[in-house]
C-alpha cells in the first residue's frame, strides 16, 4: 500500500544514531526527512525548506532545543507547524519547559513506533483543524473588510469634506462603536457630532446606521439641533437593548461666525481654543445622561450658547483618547492632553495630540476606540451663501395658480415647535424650488428669530454686543422660553403668478411691540459683529423686504422668471 506523503520532517539531535533510528520510523510514514545537529541548523532549515513537522532534541550544542523552538514558533505566524520534543528526561520540570518554550508535545527516548505514529497522526488532526480555522478566519476577515467598507461609506460617506476640519476614527477593532457625523443646515450652519456606543466591535457599531440616517434625514430639512438629538433618541430607545447607549457631542456652528450652539451628553469635556496663543478659553462638561438611556430628553438642559472669534477651534474626542495607556500602564489622560495643546504650533494642535499619544502609548495594543476632531472657526469653515439672481431664475415647467396659507403659533407652541422647516418643506411641495432651498430656508429663519426673539420675548440685540453680553442673551432667551405661555407669531404665504413672473409672498406678524423700522437704514451700518446683521441679510436674499404697523409686520417678496 502506497503511503501519501504528508511533507516533510527536520530531526534535529546532535547525535547520529538517535537521527537514523527516527529518520528509518519516519520514512514508513511516509515522510520525506532533512536532518540538524544544533538548534542553529534547525533554525536555518526552517527557513528554507519549511517543513511540516520537526522534532527536537533537547540538549544540543551551540543553540538547544528550547530556544530553537522558541525562535521558530515565533516566525511562524498563523501556519500550524508542530514541534514534538526528544527528550531522555522525564521530570515534570523539563517536561513542562518544552511545553512553555512552544513544543506541541514530546516523545521519551527510547522511540516507541506505535507513540509515534499516534502522535504524529494527533499532529496531523490539529493541523488540518487548524488550517480549516484559518480559512474559515480568513473568509470572515474578508467578509469584515467588506462590510466595514460599506459601513464607512454608507455611515461618512456623506460627511463634509473641509480643510479646517480635522477628524478621525482610531478603532479598536475592525468596526469602531465611535462615529462621526457632519453636515450643513439649509441655513448653512454646520452640524458635526461625535458619538461612542457602549463598548467598541460590530455590535457597538450597528447603532450607527439609524443615527445617520436621523441626523442626515433631519438636518437636510433644517430641523434645530435640539430637535435632531430627540429624534436620534426616540430611534435609539426603540432600537437598543437594555444597558447598550449612546454618548453624543454635538455641536452648531453659526453660519455668520458668531457663536456655537452646543450638547454634551455622556462625554468627556469639549473645548473652546484661543485661536491666537492654543489656551483653553472654555469647557463643556457633560450636562446630561448619554442617548437611548431615557425615552424623553430635552435638550434645552443640555445646551450652551458660547461666543466665537476668528480662528478659535473646538476640540471634541472620545475617552478612549485620554484613556489610552502606555506599556506601563499609565493613562493617557487630560494633563497630558492640555500640555499637547498648549505646546503645539497655532495650526498644529491635532497633529501634536496624536504625535504625542503615539509616542505615549508605544507599541501598546489599542483597548478602545479613540476619536479627535478639530474644527477651525474660520470663514471657509463654512459655505458662502449662493447669490442666485432670483430674476434669472428660469423654470421649464413651473406650476401654476395662485395659493395661500396661514400659520399661527401661540404660546408654548413657540417653545416647542420650530415652524421653519415646515413652511420651507410645505413651499417646495407646492414649488418647484429646489435650487432655493437655502436661500429660502436662511430668509425665513432670519424673519422668525426676529419675530419670537425681539417682538414675542422682547429681547435686546444690543445685548450681543460682546462675547459676555452674548452670552447673558442667550441666557435670558433660554428663560423666557421656558416661562413662554403668551403671545405668538403668525405666518401668511402666498403665491402670485403675473405674466413672465413668479412671487412668494412672506407675511410675519408678531405680538411684540415692534421697532422703529423708519430708522433701521440709516442705523444698520453701526451694527456690532455680534448683532444687527438679520435684516441685513434678508434684504440681500429677497427681492424686497418691508414692515409695516408698529414694525411687528415684516413682508418679503421672493420672485423669478417663469419664461
Amino acid at each position: 500500500m502506497t503511503v501519501q506523503n504528508p511533507g516533510t520532517a527536520l530531526i534535529v539531535d546532535d547525535e547520529m544514531t538517535n537521527r537514523l533510528i527516527l529518520k528509518s520510523l519516519l520514512k514508513k510514514q511516509g515522510y520525506d526527512t532533512i536532518e540538524a545537529v544544533n538548534g542553529q541548523e534547525a533554525i536555518d532549515l526552517f527557513h528554507s525548506e519549511q517543513p511540516s513537522i520537526i522534532f527536537m532534541d533537547v540538549m544540543m550544542p551551540e543553540v538547544d532545543g528550547y530556544e530553537a523552538t522558541i525562535q521558530i514558533k515565533a516566525e511562524t505566524g498563523n501556519r500550524f507547524v508542530p514541534i514534538i520534543f526528544l527528550t531522555a528526561m522525564t521530570d515534570e520540570e523539563s517536561l513542562n519547559r518544552c511545553i512553555e518554550a512552544g513544543g506541541d508535545d514530546f516523545m521519551v527516548k527510547p522511540y516507541d513506533k506505535f507513540i509515534l505514529q499516534a502522535k504524529i497522526r494527533a499532529m496531523q488532526r490539529i493541523a488540518a483543524l487548524n488550517k480549516e480555522i484559518e480559512g474559515m478566519y480568513s473568509m470572515i476577515h474578508r467578509e469584515q473588510e467588506i462590510a466595514e467598507s460599506v459601513f464607512i461609506n454608507a455611515i461618512q460617506g456623506t460627511n463634509i469634506s473641509n480643510p479646517n476640519i480635522s477628524a478621525s476614527i482610531r478603532p479598536a477593532g475592525t468596526f469602531s462603536g465611535d462615529m462621526l457625523l457632519s453636515a450643513y443646515s439649509p441655513s448653512r450652519d454646520l452640524f458635526f457630532l461625535i458619538g461612542d456606543f457602549t463598548g467598541h466591535g460590530l455590535s457597538a457599531a450597528l447603532g450607527a446606521m439609524p443615527v445617520s440616517e436621523v441626523f442626515h434625514a433631519m438636518t437636510s430639512k433644517g430641523f434645530s439641533p435640539g430637535e435632531v438629538l430627540v429624534g436620534i433618541n426616540k430611534k435609539l430607545k426603540m432600537l437598543l437593548p437594555v444597558g447598550m447607549f449612546f454618548g453624543v457631542q454635538l455641536v452648531v456652528v453659526d453660519y455668520g461666525l458668531e457663536h456655537a450652539l452646543i450638547f454634551n451628553a455622556g462625554m468627556p469635556d469639549m473645548l473652546l481654543i484661543d485661536g491666537s496663543n492654543n489656551q483653553i478659553k472654555q469647557r463643556f462638561k457633560s450636562k446630561g445622561l448619554p442617548l437611548g438611556v431615557i425615552a424623553d430628553i430635552d435638550p434645552k438642559e443640555i445646551s450652551q450658547y458660547v461666543a466665537i472669534n476668528p480662528n478659535d477651534k473646538i476640540l471634541m474626542f472620545s475617552d478612549g483618547l485620554t484613556e489610552a495607556r502606555n506599556p506601563e500602564d499609565q493613562e493617557f489622560g487630560e494633563d497630558r492632553l492640555e500640555r499637547a495643546i498648549t505646546s503645539a504650533s497655532i495650526n498644529g494642535v491635532y497633529d501634536q495630540i496624536f504625535g504625542e499619544l503615539d509616542s505615549f502609548c508605544g507599541d501598546m495594543t489599542q483597548v478602545d476606540d479613540v476619536t479627535l476632531v478639530e474644527l477651525n472657526c474660520v470663514s471657509s469653515l463654512l459655505p458662502q451663501i449662493e447669490h442666485t439672481d432670483s430674476q434669472n431664475i428660469v423654470k421649464k415647467a413651473t406650476r401654476q395658480g395662485e395659493w395661500k396659507m396661514t400659520l399661527n403659533f401661540k404660546g408654548s407652541r413657540l417653545r416647542e415647535t420650530n415652524p421653519v422647516p415646515i413652511i420651507v418643506n410645505q413651499i417646495l411641495e407646492l414649488e418647484e424650488l429646489e435650487s432655493q432651498r437655502q436661500s429660502l430656508f436662511t430668509a425665513i429663519t432670519e424673519l422668525y428669530v426676529n419675530a419670537l426673539d425681539h417682538g414675542v420675548l422682547g429681547l435686546d440685540s444690543s445685548l450681543k454686543a460682546d462675547p459676555v453680553g452674548f452670552a447673558r442673551y442667550f441666557e435670558e432667551r433660554k428663560t423666557r422660553l421656558e416661562d413662554l405661555d403668551y403671545g405668538q407669531v403668525s405666518f401668511d404665504l402666498a403665491a402670485e403668478q403675473f405674466s413672465d413672473t413668479r412671487r412668494i409672498v412672506l407675511r410675519i406678524e408678531d405680538s411684540g411691540n415692534g421697532f422703529n423700522y423708519r430708522n433701521h437704514q440709516s442705523t444698520a451700518g453701526e451694527a456690532t459683529r455680534l448683532s444687527g446683521r438679520g435684516i441685513l441679510l434678508i434684504e440681500d436674499l429677497c427681492d424686497s423686504l418691508s414692515y409695516e404697523g408698529k414694525g411687528n409686520i415684516a413682508i418679503a417678496h421672493f420672485e423669478w422668471k417663469t419664461s
